[in-house]
């Protein structure tokens, strides 16, 4: 039996994982195999083909020219070879792979022209603000640092929501450029330039909860006729009933044994929720500190999150 082939290798990072939140998807074109968000911090490499030439119109020649020339140059992170992402300050000669710039704090700018900076020159988050005793990520909930740092950043327009570098790139992977906003005051114009320019990713695609409801659509439909010759249900041959609807009187009720510190706010729309469980109020059953209202949780832009949840909560949603 022959032994399976490994998988293809980008060649500007030398790695294969195809992580979004990472090096993003991998594509091949003359030969060359590379990921895509490690052409564009790329020393020396710009979009010179036509639409849909090349890898998102970087042509193969110049991808191949600039790995030669980054062949002797070492990352300073790793230390290996074939470092194409440079500090953009004056004078820094510190050299990095895409995928090696977070293990020291260096970032990428995915945008006007695609700046890179090494820990000691990155811009930094000048927002006057002080935690109040131990702050938690908006998104995860779990603590964060006391102060700003590369892993721990904070809205700059509401100066309160506090979240994590790896929490808010996911955030903004899933909601897109359209609806990108701080988790908690929802400010769009000063957020969003200022999570792009600390490095955050912020790609101009359908937010996530759009693509799973295109793809849902895409799913084959439930019949809901009987196609009896005689049909006998009483309703009537057009009416049919989902599975898992339940009277307010038989519906499943949460059983997560917890109790609120104070009074206690949605995690998502921050207004003060029930003092115990009810229809409308509900809790996570796994870290049990993550309350919410029904409605917020069956927003479309949070729809995702359900997925975070066990399948307790969904069964509840029904």
């Amino acid at each position: 039996m022959a032994a399976a082939l490994p998988p293809p290798e980008c060649v500007l990072c030398h790695r294969s994982d195809t992580s979004l939140d990472g090096c993003g998807l991998m594509q091949q074109v003359d030969g060359v195999c590379a990921h895509v968000h490690c052409l564009y911090p790329a020393q020396g490499l710009y979009q010179r083909g036509t639409e849909g030439e090349g890898i998102c119109r970087f042509l193969s020649a110049d991808i191949r020219r600039v790995v030669r020339r980054a062949a002797r140059k070492r990352c300073c992170v790793c230390r290996k070879k074939g470092a194409t992402v440079a500090c953009r300050q004056k004078r820094c000669s510190r050299r990095f792979h895409l995928p090696c710039s977070s293990q020291r704090g260096c970032i990428s700018q995915f945008f006007g022209e695609y700046s890179s900076f090494c820990w000691e020159h990155r811009p930094q988050q000048t927002v006057e603000t002080l935690q109040e005793g131990h702050t938690t990520c908006i998104i995860c909930m779990e603590v964060v640092e006391d102060s700003l740092s590369y892993t721990t950043m904070v809205c700059p327009s509401c100066k309160h929501a506090w979240f994590h570098r790896g929490c808010i790139q996911g955030q903004a992977y899933r909601a897109g450029l359209r609806h990108f906003a701080c988790p908690h005051c929802r400010d769009q114009e000063r957020f969003v330039p200022e999570m792009a320019q600390m490095g955050i990713r912020v790609p101009d695609i359908k937010p996530a909860w759009e693509q799973e409801e295109e793809e849902e659509l895409a799913l084959p439909q439930l019949h809901g006729r009987c196609d009896a010759r005689q049909c006998l249900y009483r309703g009537g041959r057009e009416q049919w009933e989902e599975e898992g609807s339940f009277c307010w009187e038989h519906r499943p009720q949460q059983t997560v044994e917890t109790l609120q510190e104070g009074h206690t706010t949605c995690i998502i729309c921050m207004e003060v929720v029930e003092d115990s469980l009810s229809y409308t109020t509900m809790v996570c059953p796994s870290c049990k500190h993550a309350w919410f209202h029904r409605g917020c949780i069956q927003l479309p832009g949070i729809k995702y999150t359900l997925k975070g949840f066990s399948r307790q909560v969904a069964l509840l949603m029904l």
